[in-house]
């Protein structure tokens, strides 16, 4: 079975191009983010170039994260990129 679309008027959700790397999640110990080791992260891959960056991804350590230290995560890189 083929499906067709209808084109319509509707812009098109935006696409992802670019450079978009999953990063690992700096950490102290198990349950303390690296804040500095973040932010150096953050500006290493930013002066290289990327679009954008892929936090609590496919690196796999984000099961294993608290749900604290995610929004600690989401919120420090949010910081910094901005």
């Amino acid at each position: 079975m083929v499906t067709v679309l209808a084109q319509t008027d509707v812009p098109a959700q935006p696409r992802f191009r670019g450079i978009i790397p999953p990063l690992i999640t700096p950490l102290r110990d198990r349950d303390t983010l690296d804040e500095t080791g973040l932010e150096r992260l953050l500006e290493h891959v930013i002066r290289g170039g990327v679009e954008g960056v892929f936090i609590l991804g496919t690196t796999g350590e984000a099961p294993s994260l608290s749900y604290r230290l995610r929004g600690e995560l989401i919120e420090h890189t949010c910081r910094i990129v901005a």
